[in-house]
């Protein structure tokens, strides 16, 4: 990963040895581990707005995106392996 630009983040001393135990662990840097990290808790989010998406919905919405999905679970079904 080529960075243009850095800068310094400050933390306490014990969170800064877990991710030097971690990227040791890991045989990674702790810019690795930190950045893994970040990407990991991005996803999460994600699929908490995702999930909070789907509970909103009402039954009728329901209704439609189970139907959407069965169609698309039904193509992917279909063996074909490319376009």
């Amino acid at each position: 990963m080529a960075l243009s630009e850095t800068t310094t983040l400050r933390v306490p001393r014990e969170l800064r040895d877990e991710i030097s135990r971690l990227a040791e662990q890991r045989g990674t840097t702790m810019l690795g581990v930190v950045t893994d990290a970040v990407s990991r808790l991005g996803r999460e989010e994600w699929w908490l707005s995702v999930r909070d998406a789907l509970d909103g919905l009402d039954a009728a919405q329901t209704a439609s995106y189970l139907a959407e999905s069965a169609g698309l679970d039904a193509a992917v079904a279909d063996g074909l392996d490319g376009p």
